[in-house]
Parts: structure tokens; C-alpha cells; sequence
């Protein structure tokens, strides 16, 4: 394993990052035409999750330094610009632009130099399911001696993600230090929200930024991105609150270095050290921009009044829609402060109120994230989700848009309890084991649904009309959705005779629990548009 000074490999330019564009077709562009053409390119798609929200990460962070919007008229004149101008970026890169070479001999990307003297291992230690040692995934099969190499392109983009989402654990240390914690991105859902286009979605998620009037909050003058800073890292790891918001966006929790030999004609990554780095001190709800928050609620299901507020994180199977409330809809006065969405769906609300969007327009809201196992040191599963995001019911002011989706959210909670209290009645019963796949017969199919539910909230929301339809049909789905699913484990039960009466007795009951939940709900709908429309 070898590091050649000779050799570059400039991330402005080269193909690395990989993208979709408007037609559909896959491609990989450097950041400079991914900025440049971002109006006719549809989004970001790495390989895994993680890798996409690190991506754009890293992307929104260049963006907010070259293309700085101050002002809500200046966000209205990127807008209808249509596409983005060269002349902010090559203004930007006149100062900056030697910092972006992956394999410069003094300045490396995202990397930290001073690792030259430590032995490089395999570069499959930047890919969780190809990691070797405590960070292997539990579906990993690769060895320490295992020969692995990398492409330029492949390896940036792992040490992206690295950075943004390594598990905390033991690490090769530079020279005492081995114990790293979780990078930032662990402990939340990365929120972005997605537009027709790369540009539009740039626009969404960029906010007004400057760091002299310490915007966005908690953004100090010294904020900066990483690539920025006057030196490069020393080795050893240190701790730190964030400087503001470019800073958090590519914060180095890990020293990372790559090596790379020629293969051929090609320049390949074949080793990598990556030791602790810095660990973040501030507190997200404060600083983390692409998350939302809430307050953990006890058993009664309320929330815990002087309990701190705590991201939304995804979850298998159960969609990301069931946090609706804490990712769409504004925190009302008085509530004390029990939830808060991410700042960029504020800020297209003022617009839209200003006449800068369309008040129709609907967008998607796309959350990535991975599971951990229960030591935090191990990816279990990548996770993705998307929900709608209408313009609508981002505006809405009312504190009944929030009561009647978190009553919509809890009727498709309490049938999903009752279904899994069906089969767990009837394991009691006969001390059966028990069986699997209930959520799974459950919980996706209601995600289609609950966004349509959302479409159609808005539409009523705009006509001025109450939202009993859309909120009936959901009603109606969730618990057709929740019978099929009962049913269907009530015909494959292991049955004899005994058990034909014992399972018909349990889904009789359980079939009465969710007609009663449909009329708790019903109820509860008419109740609060009935104080709606008294007040």
C-alpha cells in the first residue's frame, strides 16, 4: 500500500458523484457541473441511504459558501433564474479550489495527512458491508485478508459517507486514543426536501445563510466548512461544538487517510487508516438543520413535559409518516415548544405566504438513515423513506391540522396493537410460539394511503372545506388493511379442531376492538372540526 505524491484526482471535476437525471438515466458528474447543471439533473442517488444524505450533505455545505442566499429576494431570484450562474462559483473556487483534490500530497480531502505514519488497512473499512474487525456488519463475510481496491470515485464517496455516519467503536488509533463515538448523522433522520429538480431541491434545503447576522441559528462568523479551515487536521482525535451550520454539514468525526497505487492505467485506493476525530459537543435540536424533534413520550402516550426534545429516527417497516406531525407541521404558541420541524419547511411556508411558491404545489419530504445493533457499533439495515409535503399543510397555522393527523396516525397505532394483541391472546391461550411477519402484512401498506390522505387534506385545506372525506377513506383503509392482516394470520395458524374455535373467538374480538376504534375516531373527527368551526 502505497501513497503517491504524483497523483490527483480533482472531485470538481472528475465523475464521481452519482445522479439521476430529469430523463431517468444514471450518470456521474464532478461538483462543478453538478452545480452547474443541477437544473436539469433530478437528484442525488448514492448506493446506499446513508450515502445519498452524506452526499447532499456535503453538496449543501459547498452551495451555502458559493451561492449564499441573504434574503428572501434573493432565494426568489434563484429561483426564476431557472439555472445556476458560473460566476458565484468561480469566484468561490478562485480562493478554494485546490482543496478539493482526493490524493494531494498536503491537503487531501476530508482527509488528515499526519496518518501517513500509521499502516494503512483494507479500504473495505469505509464500506459497512464489506468492514472487517468491530465494525462488520452482521451480514459480512470479508476477511482482513482479504485484497480489496477501490476506484477514486468509489472510495470519495464512501469517505463522505464516513464521515457523516460512522458507528462509534474501537478505531486504529494515531496514538493512544482507539474509542470513537457515533458520527453525528447516527442519532437523527437526515431530512431533505425534494423538488422536480437537483437545483429546486438545492433551493428547499439551502437556507437564508449569513454567518455575520449568525443566520441560520446558531451559525457563528467562524463558520466554515472543513476543506476551509487555514490547516489541515492533526492526528489526534479532539471534541468541539459546531461553528455554525457548514461546519456541522462536514463535520470530521473521523481522521481518515487514503492510499493508492496504479493498477494498470488506472489509480486505485487499496488501503485506509481511520482513526477517532472530533466529537461533536453541541446539542443537535440547537444545531442540526436536517432533522426534526420532539418530545419522547411516556407510556400514557403523552409527551414528558421536561423531558429534552429528540430527533425522529427511522424505523423498519413502520413508515416515517407516522412522525407527520413533528416533520410537516408547524409547533403552535403555548404548546411548550414540543416539537420542531426542520427549518427549510419554515422557510417555504413564509414563501408561499409571500406569493414565491405556488400554494398548491406539493413536495416530497425524503428521510434517510441506518440501524445500528444495540452496541451502536454495527450497521444493521440502510433506511430510506419519503412522505408528501403539501404546501398546504405546511402553512396551516391551526392547531386542529396537527390534532386530526396525529388522530389519523394514532387510529393506525392502536389497530396495529390490537392486531398484534390478536395473536398474542391467542399464543397465551395455547402456548404457541410466536410468529412473524404481522407488522410486514401491516404497516407498508398503509404508507401509500397516509400519503394520499395528506394530498387530500391539503386540496380540502385550500377549498376551505372540512376534511371528513379524506379523513373517512383513511379511516376505512386502515382498518380493511388491518383485517386482511388479521385474517390472513388467522388462516395460516397451525389449526385443529380446539384451535378453529379458540382463533374465531380472538378474531371475533379483535374485529370488534377495530370497529370501536373507527368510531372512536369518527367521533374524534367530528369533535374537532366542530370546535373548528364554533371557533
Amino acid at each position: 500500500m502505497t501513497r503517491e505524491a504524483a497523483t490527483s484526482f480533482d472531485l470538481l471535476t472528475e465523475r464521481w458523484i452519482p445522479v439521476i437525471d430529469r430523463n431517468g438515466t444514471p450518470d456521474k458528474v464532478g461538483l462543478r457541473r453538478l452545480l452547474l447543471e443541477s437544473h436539469a439533473l433530478r437528484r442525488i442517488s448514492g448506493s446506499t441511504s446513508p450515502m445519498t444524505a452524506a452526499l447532499y450533505r456535503l453538496v449543501l455545505a459547498l452551495f451555502h459558501r458559493a451561492y449564499a442566499v441573504t434574503t428572501e429576494v434573493e432565494w426568489k431570484d434563484r429561483w426564476e433564474a431557472k439555472s445556476l450562474p458560473a460566476k458565484p462559483l468561480q469566484k468561490y473556487l478562485a480562493d478554494f479550489g485546490d482543496r478539493f483534490d482526493l490524493f494531494d500530497p498536503q491537503r487531501p480531502f476530508l482527509q488528515c495527512p499526519a496518518l501517513a505514519r500509521v499502516t494503512p488497512q483494507t479500504p473495505a473499512k469505509l464500506i459497512p458491508h464489506r468492514a472487517v474487525g468491530n465494525n462488520v456488519t452482521l451480514f459480512d463475510h470479508t476477511t482482513a485478508t482479504d485484497i480489496t481496491l477501490l476506484d477514486p470515485d468509489e472510495a470519495a464517496c464512501w469517505l463522505i459517507t464516513t464521515q457523516a455516519f460512522d458507528p462509534g467503536g474501537t478505531k486504529t488509533p494515531y496514538e493512544r486514543v482507539r474509542s470513537s463515538k457515533l458520527a453525528p448523522c447516527n442519532r437523527l433522520g437526515v431530512v431533505l426536501v425534494e423538488g422536480d429538480t437537483l437545483l429546486q431541491t438545492l433551493l428547499f434545503n439551502a437556507l437564508l445563510y449569513d454567518p455575520e447576522l449568525h443566520k441560520p441559528r446558531k451559525t457563528t462568523i467562524d463558520d466554515a466548512p472543513i476543506w476551509e479551515a487555514a490547516v489541515p487536521p492533526p492526528g489526534i482525535p479532539d471534541k468541539r461544538p459546531a461553528r455554525g451550520w457548514t461546519d456541522l454539514l462536514t463535520w470530521p468525526s473521523r481522521r481518515i487517510l487514503l492510499s493508492h497505487r496504479r493498477d494498470g492505467d488506472a489509480i486505485k485506493v487499496d488501503g485506509v487508516v481511520i482513526t477517532p476525530g472530533v466529537e461533536f459537543t453541541g446539542e443537535l435540536v440547537h444545531d442540526e438543520k436536517m432533522a426534526a424533534f420532539r418530545q419522547p413520550t411516556g407510556k400514557n402516550g403523552k409527551p414528558k413535559k421536561d423531558a429534552p426534545l429528540q430527533p425522529i429516527r427511522l424505523a423498519p417497516l413502520r413508515g416515517v409518516w407516522r412522525h407527520s406531525v413533528e416533520l410537516l407541521l408547524a409547533d403552535q404558541p403555548g404548546e411548550g415548544r414540543s416539537r420542531v420541524r426542520p427549518p427549510a419547511l419554515d422557510q417555504i411556508a413564509r414563501l408561499a405566504e409571500r406569493g414565491r411558491l405556488p400554494q398548491g404545489a406539493s413536495y416530497t419530504l425524503r428521510v434517510f438513515g441506518q440501524q445500528l445493533n444495540k452496541e451502536q457499533s454495527v450497521v444493521v439495515d440502510y433506511l430510506e423513506d419519503a412522505v408528501p409535503a403539501p404546501v398546504a399543510l405546511l402553512r396551516a397555522n391551526d392547531p386542529v391540522v396537527a390534532t386530526l393527523v396525529g388522530i389519523a396516525i394514532a387510529l393506525a397505532d392502536d389497530a396495529g396493537a390490537a392486531l398484534r394483541h390478536l395473536e398474542s391472546g391467542y399464543r397465551e391461550e395455547r402456548r404457541a410460539k410466536p410468529v412473524s411477519g404481522l407488522d410486514l402484512a401491516y404497516w407498508p401498506h398503509l404508507t401509500n394511503a397516509f400519503g394520499e390522505l395528506l394530498e387530500d387534506m391539503a386540496k380540502a385545506r385550500r377549498k376551505q372545506r372540512p376534511e371528513t372525506d379524506a379523513l373517512t377513506a383513511w379511516a376505512e383503509h386502515v382498518a380493511r388493511t388491518v383485517r386482511s392482516a388479521g385474517n390472513r394470520w388467522a388462516t395460516g395458524a397451525s389449526i385443529d379442531g380446539r384451535d378453529l374455535l379458540i382463533i374465531a373467538k380472538h378474531v371475533e374480538k379483535f374485529d370488534n376492538i377495530v370497529a370501536k376504534l373507527v368510531r372512536t375516531f369518527q367521533a374524534k373527527v367530528r369533535g374537532s372540526l366542530t370546535k373548528e368551526q364554533d371557533g
